[in-house]
């Protein structure tokens, strides 16, 4: 009787041990902090106690144009240091409730245009990018999209319209669209576009006098809606 004691004692206290150790590792957000990037503001949250899975993010509103974005990371346990600082434009708050951490973004309407999200190891960061609705600087400009999911060849005016060229690389389903955009960032051209490899195309615009703008094309997350790939080039607009 009393080595059965023991052996449940001993038991008990390994699983004490073992339980022990989880519960302090919990997976929490500490903080965060922004920077400034040619044509994008990147947000990093930082976190501890765990590896951090990009498939437990989803961002609940992916369009940052009318001044606010938000990002939920769901997993059981999970929790978030209260976090409350502006900086480079960007508002950033850290909330939690059971079993998700709440990151909110906040900026000015039409700021920003897309947001991007990803994640790094090694430290663990959720990492959220916020890319400018102004027309790109040179260093802005982006002809091939991460992973070459998109390649920018060539872009010709063609009177109120673009004659655009360049390769799809394994989007989800093909599809993307290109945009055009005028100075502060509305779309002021559209073409809804399906490829396969190199394509070629005509998208048309509507402006009521000369400026600069943004060509792009663009195709978002299936998942939800957030940035999966982006082309663009500043382009002069003509009425």
């Amino acid at each position: 009787m009393l080595k059965r004691t023991i052996q449940r004692t001993t038991l008990l206290a390994l699983a004490l041990l073992v339980a022990a150790p989880a519960s302090a590792s919990a997976l929490t957000a500490t903080g965060a902090r922004s920077a400034a990037h040619p044509g994008f503001v990147r947000v990093v949250v930082e976190f501890t106690g765990g590896r951090l899975e990009i498939n437990e993010a989803q961002a609940t509103d992916p369009a940052p144009a009318d001044g606010s974005a938000r990002v939920e990371i769901s997993r059981p346990g999970i929790s978030a240091l209260p976090f409350d600082r502006a900086a480079n434009g960007v508002r950033v708050r850290l909330s939690a409730v059971t079993g998700r951490v709440i990151v909110r973004l906040v900026s000015a309407r039409r700021a920003f245009k897309y947001l991007r999200v990803s994640a790094l190891h090694g430290p663990e960061r959720l990492v959220l990018d916020l890319y400018s609705a102004k027309p790109p600087t040179k260093a802005a400009e982006i002809r091939t999209g991460r992973r070459n999911c998109l390649k920018l060849t060539s872009a010709s005016p063609d009177g109120h319209g673009f004659r655009v060229r360049g390769v799809e690389n394994q989007l989800f389903e093909g599809s993307f669209v290109l945009r055009v955009r005028d100075a502060t960032g509305r779309v002021v051209g559209r073409r809804v576009m399906t490829a396969r490899g190199a394509w070629s195309a005509r998208v048309a615009y509507r402006v009521t006098s000369v400026g600069t703008g943004t060509l792009e094309a663009v195709a978002d997350s299936a998942k939800d809606g957030s940035l999966d790939c982006l082309v663009q080039v500043r382009v002069g607009l003509n009425p």
